[in-house]
Parts: C-alpha cells; sequence; structure tokens
C-alpha cells in the first residue's frame, strides 16, 4: 500500500508469489530417486523473466537487492555516462594497434567502448567507529588533498527511511567501502569522460582479441613493493554492486551481441547448465556479476568517473550496515571514501606525468 501511494498511477505494481523455481537438487540430479524441491537459492535468476517479458514496454530496468538505496541523481548519472559512451562509440575507430591496446590513454574501439559500463561502488555509513571501524593505517599511495565527497548523492535519506541504525544525513567522513581496494585498481584516460578508474572482474578471454581495456595501474610506481596486482577476478577486490541498471537498448546488446549465452532466458548449455539452475551465487544474477566477469558472463568494464561531483554518484549505499560488524577482521581492507577517492587522484597525476614523458 506504501508503495501504491508513493508511484504514480501510470507505473505498474505487480507481484510474482511463489516466484522460486522448481529443481532437482544439484547434488541430487542423477540420483533416480530425486525429489523436486523449491530452489530458493535461484530465486535470484528470476527476474531476468521479469525484464524479458517487459523489454519493450520500458526504458530503463533496475534490479537491485532490497537493501540497496536508489536515489535519482545515481540514475541520471547512469543515464548521462552512457549517452556519453554511445556518442563515443559513434566516432569511434573499428581497430587500433596491437601497442595502443596496451596503453591507459588514446582511442578505444567500438567494441571496447560497446563493453564499457557506469559502475558503481556499494558503501556503508560507520556507525561506532570506535568498535567497528576502518583501516587503522592508510594504504601506502598518498592521498591526494581534495574537498570531501558529497554524501547526499548516494546516502542521505528521508525522515521516513532513517532510522537509529541508518543515519539520515551521515558525513562523508562516514562513508566507507570493503569490497575492494586502491592495490587492485587502476587508471585510464578516456577522451569526453577524462579520467576513470576501471573496477575489476574482466580479463583476456581465449580466442578474443582488443576487447579488454587497459589501466595505468596504482602500483605502477611501486607504492606496494613487490607486491603483485590482485587477479581481476579476486572476489575480495572485484566489488559486488548489490544490483545492476540498464537501459532498453543495453540490454538488447548485452543479450545479443556480449553475453556469452545471454542475458535474458532461455539460459541454454553451455554457458548455462539447467536452464540456469547450476549452481552459481547469489551475486553472479542479483548483484550483476556476470555483467562484469568472464566466465560464462559478459566480461564488461565498468567505469567510475574521478571527476569530483560524478564519483559521488557512482556510489550506492548498503543500508542494513552489517557488514562493518560482520566482517571486523577484514578491517585492514576498509577504507574510507574520502581516502580511496585521493589515492587514487594520486595514481591519476602518476599516470599524466607518464603521459607527459612520452
Amino acid at each position: 500500500e506504501l508503495l501504491r501511494e508513493a508511484l504514480p498511477p501510470e507505473v505498474h505494481v505487480r507481484y510474482w508469489d511463489n516466484a522460486g523455481p522448481i529443481s532437482y537438487k544439484p547434488d541430487k540430479r542423477d540420483d533416480p530417486k530425486a525429489k523436486l524441491w523449491k530452489n530458493t537459492l535461484a530465486l535470484a535468476r528470476q527476474h531476468r523473466f521479469v525484464v524479458k517479458d517487459n523489454l519493450f514496454d520500458y526504458d530503463l530496468f533496475l534490479n537491485f537487492e532490497d537493501d540497496m538505496i536508489i536515489h535519482a541523481d545515481m540514475i541520471e548519472h547512469h543515464l548521462a555516462m552512457t549517452r556519453k559512451l554511445y556518442k563515443l562509440r559513434e566516432r569511434a575507430p573499428d581497430e587500433v594497434s596491437d601497442e595502443q591496446l596496451k596503453t591507459f590513454h588514446g582511442p578505444l574501439t567500438k567494441d571496447q567502448l560497446k563493453r564499457c559500463y557506469p559502475g558503481l561502488l556499494r558503501v556503508e555509513v560507520l556507525l561506532d567507529e570506535e568498535s567497528y571501524g576502518t583501516q587503522l593505517e592508510l594504504d601506502p599511495v598518498p592521498v591526494t588533498n581534495h574537498p570531501d565527497i558529497d554524501p547526499k548523492p548516494c546516502c542521505h535519506l528521508s525522515e521516513f527511511a532513517s532510522s537509529a541504525v541508518r543515519p539520515r544525513s551521515p558525513g562523508s567522513d562516514k562513508l566507507f567501502l570493503w569490497e575492494t581496494n586502491v592495490i587492485a585498481l587502476g587508471v585510464r584516460h578516456i577522451e569526453g569522460l577524462g579520467w576513470v578508474t576501471l573496477l575489476r572482474g574482466p580479463r583476456p578471454r581465449s580466442g578474443e582479441k582488443g576487447l579488454v581495456l587497459s589501466d595505468y595501474w596504482s602500483g605502477t610506481k611501486k607504492y606496494f613493493g613487490n607486491e603483485r596486482r590482485p587477479a581481476p577476478g579476486a572476489f575480495n577486490m572485484i566489488n559486488n554492486q548489490g544490483g545492476w541498471m540498464g537501459t532498453r537498448q543495453q540490454i538488447w546488446e548485452w543479450h545479443t551481441e556480449i553475453c556469452q549465452g545471454g542475458f535474458l532466458p532461455p539460459f541454454d548449455s553451455p554457458h548455462y547448465n539447467f536452464d540456469g539452475l547450476d549452481p552459481r551465487n547469489v551475486e553472479y544474477w542479483s548483484g550483476g556479476l556476470n555483467l562484469f566477469t568472464a566466465r560464462h558472463a559478459c566480461n564488461m568494464q565498468r567505469l567510475v568517473s574521478l571527476d569530483p561531483d560524478d564519483f559521488s554518484r557512482h556510489l550506492i549505499y548498503h543500508s542494513a550496515n552489517n557488514k562493518q560488524r560482520q566482517l571486523q577482521w577484514r578491517r585492514k581492507s576498509f577504507v574510507k571514501v574520502n581516502d580511496l577517492y585521493g589515492e587514487l587522484l594520486t595514481v591519476a597525476k602518476d599516470a599524466e606525468e607518464e603521459m607527459k614523458e612520452r
């Protein structure tokens, strides 16, 4: 009732009761006595059927886990950045040299830009910093001074949505993230977008060439000594963003041109087994991991703008605010948003200096 009252009358509200699919248990499929069960783990897959059924009725689709806060600023920025990427594709070359494919600036091909996508960084608001705080010692990349990141686009709430565990107007010094780190990240300069950081996930795949973007790694200046960059698919650095959004045109391209096995049902072999009811974690479906990982997936590249106004619109609020307690043993990897942004600005300056030397 609250949802219906909050939405315009032309917006349809539908409920799918008993949406969990029926299947055999994955470890009992070969057992002739196996029984069917309600596969609640696969509930996260079901939104793809809804998207397919309504693809030509709506311009934009959003699918997020139910504890993620979605603000209009974030959606508007996604659409604006998507439009810029389409315009860049129009004048981009079909091919570039092998040397250009290895560099962190200069032209990208149409196919590379087609696989670029506005990314999100999941954040929480610190509730008890003394007991459940962030890293006690910053990472070795220097933090460039900058104005504080604006917390309003991601994390300011209405009085109705706020509570004792969801502050109404937190400052940016209370925002932190835990699912990636500067050691995993790099930057790239894209004409028309400026400096961006490339979130982790995609990697070169057998039989493909020239689709993955190169970047300037944060460790190029040996800030981390001999420590190596984490693998593209390292789960603790991949930054599960708790959902995805896409326009009709984007989704159609994902389904027909980009994603192995398609983005929408039917989910057929060899990239899906048992109609997509093979064991896959919830994040693969509801967190959007299949968009930006490589194995049986779309292998797309998420971009986060380092423009100070835009950066704040890449942040998305995990309103449960529970990871700060649950994962306190990983406190060393909890980094405040302002610190990570300052570190990335330093990396961008390092990259810009290298560009001038070439």
